[in-house]
């Protein structure tokens, strides 16, 4: 593919930079393109140059009332709500656009996807393509709770639908990006449920080579070949997403309360371990580095409930930056008793930590 027509970027924070410099290995080696890798953190850690990506920090791209997001937002909420923002601005100079999360690796060309964008202005993959009849797996409840597309990858091409359905989204996500499924919200996605509704060009990819994932492997099977990998015996994998990927135990292919997570499954071995093998030849101590906007100027943590009550009264504080310690800050947190008695770091629960609330 040719770099000055078509952008494949990404966003992650310090600590998923291993991940995001896989990925930009891994697209680099199809296609020759470096990926460009948006920093959602801090400026400040040493972040060594790439021969794969161009890396740049959030806070150098003058996002309109950036700071704001970034206390309101925990980094999974941030780094989502920008996304389609920043897909509008690679089009400035690029006639296509490809976002792939920090967690995917490509293993074919992704010129399948350019050629898709000629006649057809917004790509996107479904989490799965064959419904879940079980009982024991919720049937599809998943999906409804999410969203019906996968936002860890989309394309869009210049065309001005898809600058307008970039514009609707981004409006969203800025807004309304929290993950707070109870009230229909899932970060990015949930909003792209209902965007065919209102952009009709949408195409949606049913090949199973695109985005594989842990959602989705009750559909789809992986063998190996003399040119990469095949998904269910007839298409090419394009990528792999490994979305709550268990470095530690990487045969169990997931961080997932599935019933094949103890045993794994055997058509996954070998990607796995390559995948865990990359990601610790990149790992040059980032994994280690704590989020940025995870702390207030003084090392104060901002918590998921601070974060929460800030967004309640965001406009009535009227701060420009609620990170630099003040007095309407301090006296926000200290009058409504959100001050953490303990730093810690964020870490969402999963299905891991169950033992550690059972009675």
């Amino acid at each position: 593919m040719d770099s000055s027509n078509v952008a494949v970027f990404s966003v992650c924070s310090v600590c998923y930079l291993p991940k995001a410099l896989v990925l930009a290995e891994s697209v680099f080696r199809m296609d020759n393109i470096k990926t460009v890798i948006y920093l959602i953190d801090r400026k400040g850690p040493a972040v060594q140059e790439s021969q794969f990506a161009d890396i740049r920090w959030i806070e150098d791209e003058g996002i309109p009332d950036f700071y704001n997001l970034a206390f309101k937002y925990d980094v999974t909420e941030l780094s989502t709500c920008v996304k389609p923002m920043l897909a509008e601005r690679l089009l400035a100079n690029h006639s296509k656009v490809i976002f792939l999360d920090p967690d995917i690796c490509v293993y074919s060309s992704l010129q399948s996807l350019e050629a898709e964008l000629v006649s057809h202005p917004i790509l996107l993959t479904p989490h799965y393509c064959t419904p879940i009849d079980s009982r024991e797996e919720n049937y599809d409840l998943a999906m409804m709770r999410f969203g019906s597309f996968n936002l860890g990858f989309f394309a869009v091409s210049s065309d001005p639908e898809a600058r307008r359905f970039l514009r609707w989204w981004s409006d969203r996500c800025i807004a309304l990006g929290y993950f707070e499924t109870q009230f229909g919200l899932s970060t990015d996605q949930k909003w792209v449920s209902i965007a065919p509704c209102f952009f009709p060009n949408i195409k949606i990819l049913y090949d199973p080579g695109y985005n594989m994932a842990f959602w989705n492997l009750h559909e789809r099977a992986l063998v190996g070949t003399e040119n990469g990998y095949a998904v269910n015996g007839q298409s090419s994998l394009i990528f792999f997403h490994f979305s709550s990927f268990d470095e530690k135990r990487p045969r169990s292919v997931f961080k997932r309360s599935h019933a094949w997570r103890e045993s794994g499954r055997e058509d996954l071995f070998k990607i796995c371990d390559d995948y865990a093998a990359a990601l610790k030849r990149f790992d040059q101590g980032y994994s280690s580095v704590e989020y940025g906007f995870d702390y207030l100027d003084n090392g104060w943590y901002v918590s998921p409930t601070l974060r929460r009550a800030y967004a309640a009264v965001e406009s009535e504080l009227g701060l420009e930056n609620p990170f630099v310690v003040d007095k309407p800050i301090l006296s926000f947190i200290r009058m409504n008793h959100l001050r953490e008695r303990k730093n810690a770091r964020f870490r969402p629960e999963g299905a891991g930590d169950i033992s550690q609330h059972s009675s």
